[in-house]
């Protein structure tokens, strides 16, 4: 997650540079060309299948066997819809795709965007302000 979070671009207004928000937007998640949609084989990928580990583990949940973990739905959804830009949704995601390989997560449970938060606060003690 700490990764995830030092990789995140500041160039886009989404992303602060202190803490995780309710949406975060990742670039190279995707490609796109004449067969439409693809999900990159990258560090990306391994970021955001880890990024979902996480939620698991704070929620208190197993984690699931990776050959179902969120980058391998996704990886399906895109397959099924090629050539256009669908949102995918699961338990923690509402993931959205474009053509110049970026994606939106919104993350749906905002109590683990606290506790995300926390981990970054103790990580990186002068980065966030005390929580509200």
């Amino acid at each position: 997650m700490i990764n995830v979070f030092k990789s995140l671009s500041w160039d886009y207004k989404s992303n602060h540079p202190c803490r995780f928000g309710k949406k975060i937007i990742v670039s190279n998640l995707v490609s796109y060309n004449q067969w439409g949609f693809t999900l990159n084989h990258s560090y990306r990928r391994d970021q955001l299948a880890d990024l979902e580990r996480m939620l698991f583990l704070l929620e208190g949940k197993a984690i699931p066997d990776n050959r179902r973990d969120v980058t391998a739905r996704l990886y399906e959804h895109i397959s099924a819809h090629r050539q256009k830009t669908e949102v995918y949704e699961d338990e923690y995601f509402a993931i959205k795709y474009f053509m110049k390989g970026s994606a939106h997560l919104t993350f749906k449970k905002p109590a683990l965007i606290d506790k995300m938060n926390d981990i970054i606060a103790k990580h990186y003690p002068r980065t966030l302000a005390t929580s509200r």
